[in-house]
């Protein structure tokens, strides 16, 4: 799949495929009532959890042996590492709840139409 992933990358330097692909992103929106813009975020969230799941099974494989004194030493070291958040939980929590819906409402419209 990487060398697919390549291969389009390539392609994706031209000009005239790159045209070509917006006018597919647009009327792909168009056609589900959607911003052409939305599809794209809809499209690179998917990538994005893709690496989520991937990073959590990596976790979970690590994590799975250690006693409950390791766990808390390592949840300490990684929230020393964290960026620091200076927004509220509450307007963290009503963000993430727009994107959620908003990535679910995309979702069952590309569903619908069989594109995922």
């Amino acid at each position: 799949m990487a060398s697919d992933v390549e291969k389009v990358v390539k392609l994706f330097q031209r000009r005239e495929t790159q045209e070509a692909f917006g006018e597919w992103i647009v009327q792909l929106a168009r056609k589900i009532h959607e911003r052409p813009e939305d599809i794209v975020w809809f499209f690179e969230e998917m990538r994005k959890r893709e690496g989520w799941d991937e990073k959590l099974e990596e976790f979970e494989r690590i994590t799975k042996d250690l006693s409950p004194e390791e766990l808390f030493e390592l949840a300490v070291r990684e929230a020393e590492n964290a960026p620091e958040i200076r927004e509220s939980t509450e307007k963290l929590i009503t963000d993430a709840r727009r994107k959620i819906e908003k990535f679910r409402r995309i979702e069952e419209k590309l569903k619908r139409i069989g594109v995922i």
